[in-house]
Parts: C-alpha cells; sequence; structure tokens
C-alpha cells in the first residue's frame, strides 16, 4: 500500500519476490530420460515405433527366406532323388498254326509181264512167191511198256526185211537172230529177240519161198 507516494514494507517485499526469479527445488531438477528422450512436454518420441517396425521387418524377412530357403532346399532334394523307372516288357506269345500235310501218296501200279500169242498174216513181200505169209509170234514176259514189240506190225516189218536179204544163213533183223532152216527154195526161219532190261523173249516163225 503506498502512504503518500511512499511504499510500504510490505510493498516493497511484494515486489521484490515478484521480479526475483523462483528458486529451483533441487529434488526437481530436470533429468534427462534414458534412450534420448526429451523430457516432458517436449513432444513424443518416433523412435520406438520406428525400430519396432524395423525389427518386425527384419523378422518377416528371415520368416521368409527360411521358408523360401526350405522350400528350395526340398525342391532340390526332390530333384536330386532318381526315382527308378520300372520297364515292363510283354512278350507276345505268337501262336504258329500247325499244318499238318497229309502226305503224299504215289501209288505205283506195277502191271505183271504177259505172254502174247500172235498169227499174223503178212502181204506185199517182195521176191516171195505169191508175195505172203503167215507169221507165228510166241512173246513171253512181256511188259505193259513193251507190247508193241509182240505186235503183228513188228512182225510185218521183221518178215520183209529179212525176205530184202534173200539169205539162207543166219542174219540179224530189226534186234532179232533169225536164223533159217532151208529146204529146197523154202526157208523156214526162226527169229528170237530179247528184251535189254527185261525177261522179254519174242519168236517169231515164217517161211519163205524165194522166188528166185
Amino acid at each position: 500500500m503506498t502512504f503518500f507516494g511512499q511504499p510500504s514494507a510490505d510493498l516493497l517485499t511484494v515486489s521484490a519476490m515478484s521480479t526475483q526469479p523462483p528458486s529451483e527445488d533441487p529434488t526437481q531438477q530436470y533429468n534427462p530420460q534414458q534412450g534420448g528422450q526429451p523430457p516432458e512436454g517436449g513432444g513424443s518420441n518416433p523412435w520406438p515405433w520406428v525400430l519396432g517396425a524395423v525389427a518386425i521387418i527384419v523378422v518377416g524377412v528371415i520368416v521368409a527366406i527360411l521358408i523360401t530357403g526350405g522350400s528350395d532346399s526340398s525342391s532340390s532334394t526332390d530333384a536330386s532323388v532318381t526315382t527308378p523307372v520300372t520297364t515292363l516288357t510283354t512278350k507276345t506269345a505268337t501262336s504258329t498254326p500247325t499244318t499238318t500235310v497229309a502226305p503224299t501218296t504215289t501209288t505205283t501200279t506195277t502191271t505183271a509181264p504177259i505172254n502174247i500169242t500172235r498169227t499174223c498174216t503178212v502181204n506185199n513181200i517182195a521176191g516171195v512167191v505169191g508175195g505172203s505169209t503167215v507169221a507165228n509170234v510166241n512173246a513171253t514176259d512181256v511188259p505193259s511198256s513193251q507190247t508193241a514189240l509182240a505186235s503183228c506190225d513188228a512182225a510185218s516189218a521183221l518178215v520183209k526185211g529179212v525176205a530184202r536179204t534173200q539169205a539162207e544163213q543166219p542174219v540179224t533183223v530189226q534186234g532179232s537172230q533169225c536164223t533159217p532152216s532151208v529146204s529146197g527154195s523154202t526157208a523156214k526161219w526162226t527169229c528170237v529177240e530179247n528184251g535189254a532190261d527185261s525177261a522179254l523173249t519174242i519168236t517169231t516163225k515164217f517161211p519163205l519161198t524165194y522166188t528166185n
């Protein structure tokens, strides 16, 4: 209070207190926070959040590497495993039909040799009286393939062949050995032919009376 323009002692005391800075309580002195955080009232610190986010990212990367590595290892292991391939060989049995060939039977009919007796009249004989004669053919053991040797045609050719010789002595005509029996102008001939490869025997007898 001011009395007559002079401040009172109380007023001076109050003014002095108001102008002096407040004394600091030693227990309330500033103690910086650990971790570099500013004192309260200076704003929130973002580093704990940043570090946490980084830690989460690092953990995620590690987990992803482990998973990927495990997958690659599994793939590598699977690739290195050789699976044995079983090859099945199928053998097809081919059945060959059996063809039974009936044996070829050749039937050979063997005809036993036969005996032939013939009386043949031979005409048109040159140099013989009457120009004809009778030939008697007697053939034994004649094979079926050689019956023509005992035919009248064969006898006719033999008689004419002997007549052309005008012989009265043994002669060979057409493979036959001919021997005469002469009486005057008449010669009685006996001609014998033997088979070359068989027991064939052909005997032909005939008389010839020559004109000379």
